[in-house]
């Protein structure tokens, strides 16, 4: 019930909510907004007062509220109120935790931490209800609300999107012409993969590497490819492609050509 309440504190989209809900939670979705200015109405855009950041509001005002509660800038924040009353704690070159003076207990930050770690380890998200698990995080800090893996998929997919905007969002602004870089191949479960990177130079002359996509494609024909990648740079809104490196598979051939065929015919629609 904890978990649920503090969702709905940070406002869940319209799909999970009851058809009438109570008045607190329409005060606290309104009281979000005080936070943001809509940047774009059509794609449902909204930026951060504090850090500029642009969210997504399109399912709701959960990664909104998600976002405040991380906003480093956001003085509202209680989390980094605490952050300036204690010194943060460091990591050294064993993986050993430094940490001067005891930090306080924070739900968010450490909700936070258990994300990023899932993701940077590879974890499965049913690894989060393991009893042996639970116990050890008791252990650790008894006072940690551990999430169920449903709620675990829905705080990496609003992470993901918070991120994703922030990559958008550099991307209009620092990059000029974008090379690519695709590979498909198949699993041994006989299913078909393929991958798009991004390589482009920022206005600092900084090189920048960036995987874009990583699906699951339903053949190597030249077409498949072809129309994936073009779905893909639609969807990070760039048409502004310098080169496309491809292996020596015959098909990458109709694959270029489709992709020459489709950018030339945007780019003159763009004149």
């Amino acid at each position: 019930m904890t978990e649920n309440s503090n969702i709905e504190a940070a406002g869940m989209s319209a799909s999970t909510q009851p058809s009438s809900p109570p008045s607190s939670v329409r005060k606290n979705r309104l009281a979000v907004w005080d936070h943001f200015d809509v940047e774009n109405a059509i794609e449902k855009k909204a930026k951060c007062k504090y850090c500029g950041s642009l969210i997504q509001y399109g399912n709701g005002t959960s990664s909104m509220g998600g976002h405040l509660r991380r906003c480093k800038q956001n003085p509202n924040n209680d989390s980094n109120k605490r952050r300036k009353m204690t010194t943060t704690p460091t990591i050294d070159e064993r993986g050993v935790l430094n940490s001067p003076s005891a930090s306080k207990f924070d739900q968010e930050e450490a909700r936070r931490a258990l994300v990023e770690m899932f993701i940077g380890e590879e974890l499965p998200f049913r690894f989060v209800e393991s009893p042996k698990f639970r116990k050890f995080v008791h252990a650790l800090q008894a006072r940690f609300k551990v999430p169920s893996r449903t709620t675990l998929a829905r705080d990496i997919g609003a992470l993901y999107a918070e991120e994703k905007m922030k990559l958008q969002d550099f991307l209009s602004t620092n990059c000029g012409r974008v090379c690519l870089t695709t590979d498909t191949w198949t699993s041994i479960q006989n299913f078909t993969y393929m991958s798009l990177t991004a390589h482009f130079v920022d206005l600092d002359w900084k090189l920048h590497k960036k995987i874009l996509n990583f699906c699951q494609v339903t053949s190597h024909s030249g077409e498949v490819i072809g129309a994936t990648i073009e779905s893909c740079l639609n969807n990070w809104n760039l048409n502004r492609v310098f080169s496309v490196t491809v292996d020596n598979a015959s098909s990458n051939d109709v694959a270029i050509k489709y992709l020459k065929q489709r950018l030339n015919s945007c780019k003159t629609q763009n004149l």
